[in-house]
């Protein structure tokens, strides 16, 4: 499966109450919105250009979409992941997918697992914003 195969057939998003147990393994939390893959785009789209957010930046504004407490991480960072990769390997222009995905970081740094590593992160950063 492509990896555009892959993101059209991503599940739909999700809001879900956690039973106790999961809830604290997730922080003592109570609810958590599982976003789609739509919702990950539209969140990274919104940061200004210049600017960065972290992936719990992300998961945080992803959370109020639905009114939850957090957001699921490993659906956050996937599909960030998926959508950098896209639009490095296919430059859509145009598309949900084209998205600036260096614009989030990766616990405050960029991280190595996007398109062409922690040094074409950076460079993605500076080439928008110099002083970075």
């Amino acid at each position: 499966m492509t990896l555009l195969e892959k993101l059209k057939t991503a599940p739909e998003p999700s809001f879900h109450i956690l039973e106790e147990a999961k809830s604290k393994r997730m922080g003592g939390v109570a609810t958590l919105y599982i976003p789609s893959v739509a919702d990950v785009a539209e969140v990274i789209k919104a940061i200004p250009k210049g600017e960065t957010k972290t992936i719990e930046d992300l998961r945080k504004d992803l959370a109020k979409i639905k009114n939850a407490e957090t957001a699921c991480p490993a659906k956050t960072i996937k599909y960030w992941k998926w959508m950098a990769n896209l639009a490095e390997e296919e430059k859509m222009e145009n598309s949900m997918y084209d998205i600036p995905w260096w614009r989030v970081l990766k616990d405050g740094k960029p991280s190595r697992h996007m398109p062409g590593g922690i040094e074409n992160h950076k460079l993605m950063l500076r080439n928008e914003s110099p002083g970075i």
